[in-house]
């Protein structure tokens, strides 16, 4: 026992002890024989291993105990999370905003802030995003060597072993050491997690359907902004589980020698359906002196997607013609990858989608060219887009990297 203690104290994790704590987090309240049972180990390591967790601060034990059960000594007491043993940043950075959430153990914000100006250079976005951390402390009464760890997330093609940016094409941005800068201009030397946004979404919903999903092998998170991704998560042994990839699947090619995408290849997914796409050709409706509704909404700005959601619901045909060419697409593009990667739960996250005729629209359209011989299980879920998914699920991807690899 006091081996193992030391060991968690110390930072140093054993398989076990890994094991055992993301059981708790995913699972607890729960007793050491159900854990024992789940894990495939004996209830002496079990034992030995909470008991080294609540010495450490980590866990507790529940004060009432199980009254099911049948042992006539001690009853037997659940183990839980501790909710506030550790706090963790989340901050992302998508160019035309920045947000920053703080977080308890158990995912519980306790700060959020969004910064909304529109800023194309690297340097300054990674300014601007760090220099939130500061206000963000101070507003919990917490300082810098209180946070056990700091989630980091961007668009593009991120390197999370390396924590660079490898690309993001719409900006221009190519080999960023997001990880250093962090580092550098927080002064934080805490563990600093780094991946693409649309994965540390799927960390985050992991986190927060907990319950939902502990049961589930995989699921999809079908992501639409300005670009469009869809990661799958692998969540084999039942207990947290990884991404595969960032699934940039904005880059499918849905019209050979189509539209001019911003990667510089035609035809892709997000020339059609992407946010951007969507208010391009709003905006082009509106030149040639269509689309009146959203005309009036716009009063002669450029139309963002709450313009163009209210216009749709107030009935605007032009609008509706292209929402429905969007949508069109994305359920073909969303069916693809269900015939791909038979995912048994796909979350989709769109703004398009506060539109309840663009939600039955693109049932309709999966559904239709859906393989279901092989998928007629796949559930669909839409998400109720959040100003701050991104910086929540950043915080949710640090924590899930303190479980994973021990470093509180």
């Amino acid at each position: 026992m006091q081996s193992v203690q030391r060991s968690v104290l110390s930072g140093t994790w054993s398989a076990s002890t890994s094991e055992v704590l993301k059981t708790i987090y995913y699972r607890g309240p729960i007793k050491r024989a159900e854990i024992a049972d789940l894990l495939g180990l004996t209830k002496a390591t079990i034992t030995t291993n909470v008991n080294a967790l609540i010495a450490a601060g980590l866990v507790k034990e529940e004060q009432k105990p199980d009254a099911a059960s049948n042992s006539l000594g001690r009853k037997a007491r659940p183990v839980s999370i501790i909710p506030d043993a550790k706090h963790y940043v989340g901050i992302e950075i998508r160019g035309f905003k920045r947000t920053i959430s703080v977080r308890n153990l158990i995912g519980e914000t306790l700060y959020a802030d969004q910064d909304n100006r529109l800023v194309h250079d690297y340097d300054e976005n990674m300014k601007l995003g760090c220099g939130m951390l500061q206000t963000a402390l101070d507003a919990c009464g917490l300082a810098l060597d209180d946070i056990s760890g700091i989630g980091f997330c961007m668009p593009g093609v991120v390197n999370h072993a390396a924590g660079i940016l490898d690309t993001l094409p719409s900006f221009g941005w190519r080999d960023k050491p997001v990880r250093d800068d962090v580092r550098a201009l927080t002064g934080y030397r805490g563990p600093i997690s780094v991946e693409n946004n649309t994965c540390a979404r799927a960390y985050g919903l992991r986190l927060a359907q907990r319950e939902l999903l502990k049961d589930i092998h995989n699921f999809t998170y079908f992501f639409i902004s300005r670009g469009i991704a869809c990661p799958l998560f692998l969540d084999t042994n039942n207990v947290v589980g990884s991404i595969v990839g960032a699934g940039e699947v904005g880059h499918m090619i849905m019209q050979p020698n189509g539209l001019l995408c911003s990667c510089g290849n035609r035809g892709c997914l997000e020339a059609y359906s992407s946010d951007v796409a969507v208010i391009r050709r709003c905006q082009e409706a509106m030149d040639r002196g269509e689309a009146p509704k959203l005309r009036a909404l716009c009063q002669g700005r450029q139309p963002t997607m709450q313009n163009i959601i209210a216009a749709q619901l107030e009935g605007d045909q032009d609008v509706q013609r292209i929402a429905e060419d969007a949508v069109y697409m994305l359920g073909v593009a969303v069916a693809n990858v269900v015939n791909f990667a038979s995912s048994r739960i796909m979350f989709i996250d769109g703004m398009l989608f506060g539109v309840p005729g663009n939600r039955e629209q693109l049932l309709n359209v999966i559904h239709t060219n859906l393989c279901n011989a092989l998928h007629s299980d796949t559930e669909f879920r839409f998400v109720e887009p959040d100003d701050y998914s991104g910086a929540n699920g950043a915080a949710a991807l640090a924590i899930h990297d303190s479980l994973t690899y021990g470093n509180f």
